[in-house]
């Protein structure tokens, strides 16, 4: 699997969505991650993976993978696997504009931002009151009111802000508001 070459696949497939990935070790060659595979362990993302388990789980993985060619590479039995590079993506390098969050967007997409950059990573953004708010941990919840804007905060309870977006609404669930916003205003 040649697919999703670059810099930060574990963020990439958190935020795209993906149901899988894999661990691969390559020989390097002059491009990005274009080399022979030596090891390639597909592994499985879930709805409630984010960076912290996805992290944890691809080191696990990694573990495994050494401990068994290990060996091979000493002994000089391994196996060079060809890529197909016409199969082949490269994911772009990312920036701070990447990690901000649009309400425009829809509920899924956030949700999948803010899983993909919370910690160990820098956390996604929000602008509010000329200050970027770090966003750590959202949740997808309903919201019948369509004649809400988006962006627009429609419940703040238990410092859990409520935010209308186009197909619903999302909590912002762990965050860092110095101050709450209000119900109303928007974000």
């Amino acid at each position: 699997m040649p697919q999703n070459r670059g810099r930060h696949p574990l963020i990439w497939a958190l935020a795209l969505g993906l149901k899988e990935s894999a661990s691969t070790f390559f020989f390097m060659d002059e491009g990005a991650d274009s080399g022979d595979i030596l090891s390639q362990e597909v592994f499985e993302i879930t709805h409630d993976d984010d960076a912290f388990t996805l992290y944890n789980k691809v080191v696990e993985i990694a573990k495994k993978q050494v401990s068994k060619f290990y060996f091979d590479l000493k002994n000089g039995t391994y196996k060079r696997i060809p890529q197909n590079h016409n199969l082949a993506n490269t994911w772009k390098k990312r920036n701070q504009i990447d990690g901000i969050i649009d309400f425009k967007m829809n509920s899924e997409t956030i949700y999948n931002l803010t899983r993909a950059l919370t910690g160990p990573y820098i956390g996604a953004e929000i602008k509010y009151k000329d200050k970027n708010i770090k966003i750590w941990k959202t949740e997808i919840t309903k919201c019948d009111l369509d004649n809400i804007e988006y962006g627009k905060i429609i419940n703040v309870k238990n410092n859990i802000i409520t935010v209308k977006t186009p197909d619903g609404a999302i909590n912002l669930v762990e965050h860092e508001f110095d101050t709450l916003p209000s119900i109303g205003e928007y974000l």
